[in-house]
């Protein structure tokens, strides 16, 4: 096997993963289960597409291998949800990796209207919907485990505080590490879409990133940029997100920020190159 293994060329960019390595990092956990977190979005995805072929390899004979997806209940958009499906039974069928659906019993617009979004410590949308769910999967399969997830220290501030290396060990969850293989790929987000949609089986989710702007993992979320609220409006019943929002929220911040949401302005956006 070659040391590196080429996964995409765009107008001359390579973007390698170090096959060597990869081995040597499952060959030092021995994981018996790997866990790919998918959320449909283009930086789980990528992280799916980098590492799949060595993790199939790697694992023909030492562990088993699932695709995790988590439905965000009441916040996931539908398009999300058949983008994600299409995409882990795609891997099912040609590479035997095993699809998994998990969702919280909680609803997302329950918890919003009840917590809102000015949550001092935490955040409830994560560790309600996201890491519980999650974490009652890990408990039950076979341990060590090895998580890859497509985050990276540039997504956020937060993410720079936790995401400190590639290959992480959860001292929380025994034996369990996260492999973030993105850690150091230094490129923008128009060209992981480029790539991904080289690949039919990834073609889907750089659609929902041409349509909506975003994953739509997380229909509703405070972390969006105002161009993408302002790029969701021209794509979903916009109205109805703004109008829960101002009834529910007693942030006026919050309020205001999803105010990007209102159908009736997208001219004004699309004129200004926002859409």
């Amino acid at each position: 096997m070659s040391n590196t293994k080429e996964v995409s060329e765009w107008f001359g960019m390579t973007v390698m993963i170090d096959s060597s390595k990869a081995y040597e990092i499952l060959t030092s956990i021995k994981p018996k289960s790997v866990v790919y977190l998918f959320s449909a979005g283009k930086d789980s995805a990528l992280a799916l597409l980098a590492t799949r072929d060595v993790v199939k390899d790697f694992c023909k004979n030492f562990c088993k291998v699932y695709i995790v997806y988590v439905y965000i209940t009441g916040n996931t958009h539908p398009d999300n949800a058949f983008v994600a499906s299409y995409t882990m039974e795609w891997h099912r069928k040609h590479y035997g990796f095993e699809p998994i659906y998990i969702a919280s019993p909680r609803l997302f617009t329950e918890m919003m209207c009840k917590y809102g979004f000015d949550v001092p410590k935490g955040r409830w949308c994560w560790s309600e919907f996201k890491d519980k769910p999650i974490r009652e999967f890990c408990n039950r399969i076979v341990k060590p485990i090895l998580c890859i997830d497509g985050v990276s220290p540039a997504d956020s501030r937060t993410r720079e505080v936790y995401v400190t290396s590639e290959i992480q060990r959860i001292e929380s969850r025994g034996l369990h590490w996260s492999w973030h293989p993105l850690f150091s790929l230094n490129i923008d987000a128009n060209q992981k879409l480029n790539i991904l949609k080289q690949y039919q089986e990834f073609r889907l989710v750089a659609e929902l990133y041409e349509r909506y702007g975003d994953s739509m993992n997380c229909t509703i979320c405070p972390y969006k940029s105002r161009v993408k609220l302002m790029k969701m409006s021209a794509s979903v019943l916009a109205d109805v997100y703004r109008e829960l929002v101002n009834l529910c929220l007693h942030s006026e911040r919050w309020r205001n920020r999803f105010a990007l949401l209102q159908t009736n302005n997208l001219e004004k956006y699309i004129k200004c190159g926002l859409v």
